[in-house]
């Protein structure tokens, strides 16, 4: 896999919001390079390399603020959705503490949030698409109750005590070891 390095800006503020103390303070304790540009008014740049610890504190402080009306995401001095950065930003996070790299399956497609992830490998993922890597098979075990296994030898439920059980419901249809069901009689 060829490393991009990529550098996502996040401006902010100002807000009057309540919880506005708390971005600026994650802004400048987290991994990005924070400044005051105006009063208020704050960019933090996230440069995205191996480590995980920079795509979880751009992840944190998206969380805080990308729905403020005054805040815009930059890669390249082109605006990105924050909210696909902030997507992107917690999967990376996940992809490198859990496997060094992204692990992620295309098997259904390629996600949005993948077109700023500079860990996305674009052969590995058309390869996915095209089937080359197809999902493991899934194994689906279904197991009768007590109850379905009395019915389908014959009997009816009972308690340990050999009466009939107070928790047994009728089944919507009957089994085929009942017979035909009794037919409707003409009112008359």
């Amino acid at each position: 896999m060829v490393w991009v390095e990529r550098l996502l800006t996040v401006e902010f503020g100002p807000s009057r919001s309540k919880r506005f103390g708390r971005a600026v303070a994650e802004a400048q304790s987290g991994a990005g390079e924070c400044s005051e540009l105006e009063p208020d008014r704050y960019r933090t740049s996230f440069r995205l390399t191996e480590e995980a610890a920079v795509y979880t504190a751009l992840a944190r402080l998206l969380e805080r603020v990308r729905h403020w009306r005054a805040t815009e995401v930059y890669e390249d001095g082109q605006l990105v959705s924050s909210f696909l950065a902030k997507e992107m930003a917690w999967c990376a996070s996940f992809q490198l503490g859990s496997f060094r790299g992204c692990r992620f399956r295309f098997y259904w497609g390629i996600i949005p949030r993948c077109s700023l992830c500079p860990l996305f490998d674009a052969e590995r993922a058309i390869r996915d698409v095209l089937g080359e890597n197809p999902p493991p098979g899934i194994v689906f075990e279904i197991t009768f109750g007590p109850n379905l296994r009395a019915l389908m030898q014959g009997e009816l439920p009972t308690t340990s005590e050999g009466e009939l059980d107070p928790d047994w419901e009728l089944p919507d249809y009957p089994p085929e070891g009942w017979g035909e069901p009794a037919r409707e009689q003409p009112p008359g």
